[in-house]
């Protein structure tokens, strides 16, 4: 039984640490109690008590979740009964649906991530299984037959029978994954209400938005460049675009999100050709640096260039092409210029007197946008991951009362100040930087970044980042190297550099395996001669590969079986038989001590004696109430071919 909590408390780790903090007791609580009453002896509980948990389970899921829709919802519901289930487990029929549900609540957990780490959370949950379900068989086979003799397994000699399986059915499961006939998409798909949006970017934000995920080292994509890599500095790579400010948060637009460009810019020999390698955010935005040029397969180039496509969740790759030296919109809108210049009513009047004063002294809007970020640069501003908390006017208190915050504390506020001088203004949020591998760009959720497009007569929109005028390192090295402190205990350079190394797995990982499908499957064998493969060659390949594969194994699954541990007593009676066959007495492991002792006495009469005595003691040790010490035994026996030596 506690081989079963094991391997069920190794499958839902995953699962409780992405819960809601209040469902953990829901889970810890009926494990521990099963582990006490399994090593105390209790009985299970009542099953009033077990309905109620039941019931009260199924309360704080729907108030929690709003309702058991969506797959968050539904894998907490899993995990929980699942866990609950161990408080009437305490028969052998109950504990094998335990081991083998956590299978299927590993397997769950790939509907959430698909990564490297994915592949030793699934070894370590089948294997613990493959051990229960074992011991679970042993026992079953000793049912009214008496209780289940001991054969002091040790846990190395468990684990290692389970590996053996595994290892014997890796060769099966690799041609399966190879060779069964793939579609181009999958098989079935999940309503866009059920998604959860597990990462990234956002359609809106707040203050303290991107700064949570500058705490978040998860990879957000990774990009091969085919011409010269651009500076750190020229590395923005658009996402989410916002238009819409109520006071705190700002938004997007319908307009913006469902319009699409009007022209999409040329590509020329200063073009930046790349790869994007997406990692799955079930969010709508693909990224890219300023202008994409091309429009990939299933995405749409909006009006104000954000590149948009269904929930990506999967992982994506796709060619991107960028002109950096296009003019976006020369001509601005009338709907899209009233967007541009919206502001709530009531907000950041020290804000709006403080614009007034400087638009008025200001000969152009250029003089105006550089004397704010003068302005940022000389006073006393600092970029932190701990600013203090804004209430109703945000502008207000963080232009003159706190001077402390993050990108999304800079872009908001120059983007307001924009607007109050009539200067056409946006935020355009995203990744900024990137780390270079040495093959490939890795960008990370820690590179989400903000900054703020201002609209120019002739120049159409212009990006302008306020951040760079207060912690120009962010945009020359990196947000890593802006921070004069640790984000938290454990952000050390080493560990983000074995962070960083690690990738290079996980690229790999990616490309042989999460992105192997229907064309790369098509392409197999290739090298021999066949260029494309239909399903039906596949198939047949198939079902040659899996007869040949088990004509292999066959005679080692026959063969296999677990060490053998039999208690001391029947070791030394095996070693006894031995030295009788070694003296010409016929014996077999068929024989009774008596049985033995008769045929002994006939072929060497004269060790009758001695033989009678070891087998008088072996029985004694075997099944009297009061038996000798095993050493007697044991020395009877090393002693007996002492004795046979000497004659």
């Amino acid at each position: 039984m506690l081989w079963v909590i094991f391997t069920i408390t190794i499958a839902l780790i995953p699962q409780a640490l992405s819960m809601p903090v209040q469902l953990l007791p829901l889970i810890v609580l009926p494990i521990a109690w099963r582990i006490v009453a399994e090593l105390r002896g209790w009985r299970p509980m009542p099953l009033l008590v077990r309905i109620a948990a039941t019931a009260m389970t199924v309360f704080f899921l729907v108030m929690t979740y709003g309702g058991l829709f969506g797959r968050r919802a539904a894998v907490s519901l899993l995990t929980v009964m699942l866990a609950l289930k161990l408080l009437e487990t305490f028969k052998v029929r109950d504990a094998r649906i335990v081991a083998s549900l956590s299978l299927f609540l590993c397997a769950t957990q790939f509907l959430f991530s698909q990564g490297l780490f994915m592949l030793v959370y699934a070894a370590s949950v089948m294997l613990g299984a493959l051990v229960a379900l074992t011991l679970l068989q042993r026992r079953d086979a000793f049912t009214g037959k008496g209780t289940v003799p001991p054969s002091n397994h040790g846990f190395l000699q468990e684990l290692g029978y389970s590996t053996k399986l595994v290892a014997m059915a890796a060769p099966a499961a690799l041609v399966l994954f190879m060779l069964f006939p793939r579609w181009g998409g999958p098989m079935w798909g999940v309503p866009e209400s059920a998604l959860d949006a597990k990462t990234g970017l956002s359609d809106s934000m707040a203050p303290g938005d991107i700064q949570n995920l500058f705490m978040d080292d998860s990879p957000a994509f990774r990009v091969e460049f085919d011409s010269p890599i651009p500076m750190i500095r020229d590395l923005y790579w658009r996402g989410p675009v916002f238009w819409n400010f109520d006071g705190r948060a700002w938004s997007g637009a319908y307009y913006s999100r469902n319009v699409p460009a009007e022209t999409l810019p040329d590509i020329t020999p200063d073009s930046i050709r790349y790869r994007v390698q997406m990692e799955p955010t079930e969010r709508h935005w693909m990224f890219a640096l300023d202008y994409p040029a091309i429009t990939p397969n299933r995405s749409r180039v909006t009006i104000d260039f954000q590149l948009l496509t269904r929930p990506i969740t999967r992982l994506r790759s796709y060619d991107m092409v960028s002109n950096p030296d296009f003019v976006d919109m020369p001509e601005l809108k009338i709907i899209l210029r009233t967007s541009a210049l919206k502001l709530p009513e009531g907000y950041n009047p020290r804000t709006l007197e403080l614009v007034q004063e400087w638009r008025d002294e200001a000969d152009s809007d250029s003089e105006f946008i550089d004397r704010i970020l003068r302005w940022f640069n000389t006073e006393e501003f600092s970029y932190t991951l701990n600013p203090p908390l804004l209430s109703q006017h945000t502008v207000d208190e963080f232009l003159f009362d706190t001077r402390k915050g993050f990108c999304e504390h800079y872009a908001s506020a120059f983007t307001v100040m924009m607007r109050m001088a009539g200067i056409p203004a946006r935020i355009v949020t995203g990744y900024m930087g990137g780390y270079h591998t040495g093959s490939y760009l890795l960008v990370r959720q820690s590179d989400a970044h903000a900054w703020s497009e201002v609209w120019l007569e002739g120049r159409g929109w212009v990006r302008v980042d306020p951040t760079a005028a207060v912690a120009p390192g962010r945009i020359e090295s990196g947000a890593m190297n802006a921070l004069s402190s640790r984000r938290y205990m454990f952000d050390y350079e080493w560990i983000r550099s074995l962070k960083n190394n690690f990738d290079l797995l996980q690229r790999g990982w990616n490309e042989w395996v999460i992105a192997f499908g229907l064309e790369q499957q098509s392409r197999l064998f290739q090298p021999f001669g066949m260029e494309r493969l239909d399903s039906t060659k596949l198939v047949v390949i198939l079902v040659i590969a899996i007869t040949l594969i088990a004509a292999l194994m066959s005679p080692l699954l026959l063969r296999l079986r677990i060490s053998s541990n039999r208690d001391a007593a029947a070791k030394l009676w095996d070693t006894f038989r031995r030295k009788l066959d070694k003296a010409g007495i016929n014996t077999s492991a068929a024989m009774t001590p008596e049985e033995l002792g008769q045929a002994a006495t006939t072929v060497k009469p004269g060790e009758a004696e001695e033989i009678g005595r070891i087998s008088a003691l072996y029985r004694q040790i075997r099944y009297a109430p009061d038996a000798p010490s095993l050493e007697s035994l044991r020395k009877a026996v090393r002693g007996f071919r002492a004795a046979r030596q000497g004659r």
